[in-house]
């Protein structure tokens, strides 16, 4: 295009230097007519001042088409120049993609789409065609084109033009688009609608850096422009080459983000896990010391004044203190293998069987228990995971509760398919700054329900462990008029 502008500018030269010699004695004729030799033995007459200036004029000739070729040419060049100032103004993939539509609608284009693949918005490479692509920015002259919408996954079949583009690595121009079988077929209704909309041309340029495609950009005429010709795909070409840098850049600057991130999170996950660790092996070194400091005392008494000592009553305290050593161990085994062994194969429990054949066989609680059980609610579950957690939770309620526990199965909602197990005590309730608090090992509170009375400080970090093992969840809230309900919701199931 370059080759042929110069061409055209010279033979201009030639023409307008050629014509320049015709002026010139067009002027001396006019002249001559403007005025006269005089005749032989007269005065010439005194020339007229004061003729007006615009008696003078200056005739001015050029070949055809060369003005508007050197305004398309100074367009262009603006353009262009825009380009380099208004795309990659930050490192956002999608926000580059919206300022090359925004320079090239409506300079160049009526309506201008940029697709990349899902992969490249996340700081990925791109694995091929197959994965699709995502239409990231879109702007037209006007609204309702018919054309893909933003955040469209587009699977673009192999007879289009943006994939022969992205197969080739070169643009595609495409003059005639209504007569396109290929285009057509990637979605004919739609591509009905956009040409009764005055769509008629485009030119499908891939997106590409370091040899990679990125994805393709397809520009659109409308009516009201004329079509694209060949000398539009090296300005398309230019205006996506420009882009594609600015993409890549911002591609490889979220993957670095994102990495950075997950690094930061996984650190600070190790850190939180480290310091949990250290804080539970702290409370279970206090947990298991203090019934052995107890027992050796017992002990050591015993030795220095053996008359003194009641055998019964020792054997009694020893067994007690060795009977807690032997729960806080086998909560911690219980604890440690929850959420690290994979889950049993899980079965359809009756919850309200279950939880009646449990409380009928429990032996020892200081309150009765209330049932309040609605038939036929099923869950998915492994029954002897249910049964330790259904356990702990009425060891805490006994312990706490003043006059009675109430054990309740229903199933909340039909439609969303939960199954609900809870157990409420009338004691003196948890205070809401403690209801996640009680649920961490070995905790102790302030307030009247941290005597404890026999608990290892395991029970409700073990009954929560079990709850997420079956996809479920298990939260505290206050009892009306007062005391605690623990509840306990998991998937439901039909059969």
């Amino acid at each position: 295009m370059v080759a042929a502008e110069d061409n055209a500018a010279t033979a201009g030269e030639c023409f307008t230097a050629a014509v320049g010699g015709i002026g010139q004695h067009l002027l001396q004729q006019h002249s001559h007519q403007a005025f006269p030799q005089p005749l032989p033995g007269t005065k010439p007459p005194a020339p007229d001042t004061t003729a007006a200036a615009t008696d003078r004029w200056l005739l001015a000739v050029s070949e055809p088409g060369i003005g508007r070729l050197a305004l398309q040419a100074r367009e262009r060049l603006n353009l262009l120049c825009d380009a380099g100032s208004h795309i990659g103004t930050s490192l956002s993939v999608t926000r580059t993609a919206e300022e090359l539509t925004e320079i090239a609608v409506p300079r160049f284009a009526d309506y201008a789409g940029v697709d990349l693949y899902d992969c490249v918005l996340r700081g990925h490479d791109p694995t091929g065609l197959d994965e699709g692509l995502r239409r990231v920015a879109l702007m037209g002259i006007g609204e309702n084109s018919c054309l893909h919408p933003v955040n469209a996954l587009i699977q673009l079949l192999a007879s289009t033009p943006q994939a022969r583009g992205v197969a080739a690595g070169q643009p595609v121009l495409e003059p005639d688009l209504p007569t396109n079988l290929g285009w057509m077929a990637q979605d004919p209704e739609r591509c009905r609608k956009a040409c009764e909309h005055g769509i008629h041309s485009l030119v499908a340029v891939p997106i590409r850096a370091r040899d990679i495609t990125l994805g393709v950009v397809s520009f659109y005429r409308c009516t009201t422009r004329e079509t694209f010709e060949e000398d539009d795909l090296t300005l398309a070409e230019d205006l996506v080459n420009r882009t594609a840098l600015c993409v890549d850049n911002a591609r490889l600057y979220t993957r670095e983000r994102m990495i950075s991130t997950e690094l930061k999170q996984t650190t600070e996950s190790l850190r939180d896990t480290l310091d949990h660790q250290r804080r539970f092996t702290a409370d279970a070194s206090h947990e298991l010391r203090t019934p052995l400091a107890g027992l050796r005392a017992q002990l050591e008494e015993a030795r220095l004044h053996p008359g003194q000592t009641d055998l019964t009553d020792l054997l009694n305290h020893t067994l007690s203190d060795v009977d807690r050593l032997q729960a806080i161990i086998t909560d911690l085994l219980s604890l440690a293998r929850t959420g690290t062994t994979p889950l049993t194969a899980p079965e359809p429990v009756d919850l309200a069987e279950l939880v009646e054949t449990e409380v009928t066989h429990r032996i020892g609680d200081h309150h009765p228990t209330r049932l309040d059980l609605t038939p036929d609610v099923l869950a998915n579950a492994v029954p002897i995971q249910i049964r330790r957690m259904l356990n702990n939770l009425l060891d805490n309620a006994q312990r706490h509760a003043t006059h009675h526990v109430t054990v309740e199965v229903r199933r909340v909602d039909d439609a969303d398919h939960i199954a609900e197990l809870s157990i409420t005590d009338d004691g003196p309730g948890v205070p809401p700054a403690e209801h996640e608090h009680i649920f961490q090992p070995f905790t102790r509170l302030d307030s009247a329900r941290s005597r404890d009375r026999g608990g290892t400080g395991l029970g409700l970090a073990i009954a929560r462990a079990i709850a997420h093992d079956h996809h479920g969840t298990l939260h505290v809230e206050d009892a009306r008029p007062n005391g605690a309900r623990f509840t306990f919701r998991l998937p439901a199931t039909t059969s």
